[in-house]
């Protein structure tokens, strides 16, 4: 690629004559984000510098009152991003390459700021030139429809653009190419000659299920736990139950979005986290940012008027979960006891809502038992990830050779947690609830078998990164569950 340089009214005259020479196929302006790539780069410049600097949010603040190309200017200065893992359009690529190889000029005319639009417009290839934002100039919309009108003319150049702030560029452009859906097409049919359109699908319904991990809904029917375990059958105490389980999920998938956006970068260099919504570029990331507002701010705000002791424990699990995605997860041991301080806040959360209060025995249990399935977590991220950790960077903080030393901290800690079953189901409190400690005690051999058969697939690489999903597609884990319920409720008949 070669920069052009010059005035601009050297510029401008260049490209004058090559349009009288070549008027049949005029210059090619291509925008940058939504268009040759599926993302935003500012938005993804922002993300990542929060998640390098959340203190930094102030200064984000102070230079966005200097107007939109000054942060653009200070996001790029301050923000490596991985240019080759931002998620392309492949079929917007193949066009370009095809024009540029038949004789074609290409230029890249975009509002992301000059720096950047050279790095992209370099890791591509195919571009004759590049114009960006230079700090006081936001080269979007009708600042972009000037600048190349005045540049190469009005009329004497193709534009291909993705959004509505696009118009009134392809109202000087000659033919205009649309990357988007019909509507827009239509739309840009009135104003210019519609040359083609790259049609984009509106992301799935499974997409967005995908995106707010409607999966891990299940870790939160811990918060059912309590009233389950307190034989605790009136309507009441599952109603507001039921809310807190659906509140906790809303926040929890909330948090699951904010963290899939922090961590755009570090996805996108695995294998399977860069399918996720986000990283693929599914889905805008202004969306990501609305939601995970909307769902986190309704959650925290509808749970302080159900239940303030409730709301109060589900803002601890929103900043507890905000602090692991910035920071936490990314220091060594400390990581999986915040993972297993997790489930646990979902049992105390359920205590509160439901007004029953949550046993030690039932806390400490917990803590154990999550404690080793956070251990096998990261184990089996450990053996999916060696040829990185080898080299000394599994992106957790771990290296290669901490597996066994996860392993023989996670199997202690599951026979930690029968240990603390096994004298629980000695205990007087048991007599008022079960009637004798006989049925529970079976709880603990299939407690043990479950945990091991878990480090079991872990050790041989069987398991998937995260074991609670694992226990969800398993049927193994199904037939056990079922048999513990049996246990569970034979025991509380014996009661009655």
């Amino acid at each position: 690629m070669s920069t052009l340089q010059g005035s601009p009214e050297l510029i401008q005259h260049q490209f004058h004559q090559d349009s009288r020479s070549n008027t049949a196929n005029p210059v090619l302006c291509v925008d940058l984000d939504g268009t040759l790539i599926k993302s935003d780069v500012l938005l993804e410049s922002l993300l990542l510098f929060l998640k390098q600097r959340p203190w930094a949010l102030f200064f984000v603040l102070f230079w966005s009152l200097r107007g939109r190309s000054y942060l653009k200017l200070r996001l790029a200065s301050a923000a490596s991003l991985a240019i080759e893992k931002l998620p392309f359009r492949q079929e917007i690529l193949d066009f370009i390459r095809g024009e540029h190889e038949s004789g074609r000029q290409t230029l890249l005319v975009t509002a992301a700021h000059q720096s950047l639009a050279e790095a992209i417009a370099a890791h591509v290839g195919h571009f004759d030139g590049v114009y960006g934002s230079d700090g006081v100039v936001n080269l979007k919309g009708s600042a972009k429809a000037g600048f190349l009108a005045g540049m190469l003319g009005k009329g004497n150049f193709d534009y291909i653009g993705d959004s509505y702030a696009d118009l009134p560029v392809w109202s000087v452009a000659r033919q205009a190419y649309v990357v988007g859906s019909r509507r827009l097409a239509k739309k840009v049919a009135r104003r210019a000659s519609l040359a083609r359109l790259f049609e984009v699908s509106q992301p799935s319904f499974t997409a967005w299920l995908r995106s707010i991990r409607l999966l891990h809904w299940t870790k939160n029917l811990l918060v059912l736990l309590p009233v389950l375990l307190a034989h605790n059958f009136t309507w009441l105490a599952w109603r507001d139950s039921l809310l807190g389980f659906a509140l906790f999920g809303c926040c929890a998938s909330g948090l699951y979005i904010l963290n899939d956006l922090l961590d755009l970068h570090s996805d996108r260099q695995h294998p399977a986290k860069s399918k996720r919504p986000f990283a693929a570029g599914e889905f805008p990331l202004w969306v990501g940012v609305f939601e995970s507002t909307l769902l986190v701010g309704c959650s925290l705000i509808i749970s302080a008027f159900l239940d303030f002791p409730f709301a109060a424990a589900l803002l601890g699990y929103a900043v507890l979960t905000v602090a692991y995605s910035w920071k936490l997860k990314r220091a060594p041991l400390l990581d999986v006891f915040v993972l297993s301080t997790f489930y646990t806040i979902r049992i105390w959360a359920g205590g509160l809502i439901s007004g029953i209060p949550v046993s030690d025995w039932l806390m400490a249990f917990s803590l154990f038992f999550f404690l080793s399935l956070a251990m096998a977590k990261r184990h089996s991220e450990l053996q999916r990830a060696s040829r990185l950790v080898e080299e000394g960077d599994s992106g957790r903080g771990y290296v290669l050779k901490d597996r066994e030393l996860l392993a023989m901290f996670g199997i202690a800690s599951s026979f930690a947690a029968v240990v603390i079953l096994c004298l629980y189901a000695r205990s007087p409190v048991v007599n008022s609830l079960y009637g004798s400690s006989a049925e529970l005690l079976w709880l603990c051999p299939l407690v043990l078998y479950w945990l091991t058969r878990v480090w079991l697939l872990a050790g041989r690489g069987e398991l998937d990164d995260d074991p609670v999903l694992f226990a969800v597609r398993d049927r193994t884990s199904w037939v056990l569950a079922v048999l513990a319920i049996t246990i569970l409720m034979i025991g509380g008949f014996h009661t009655r």
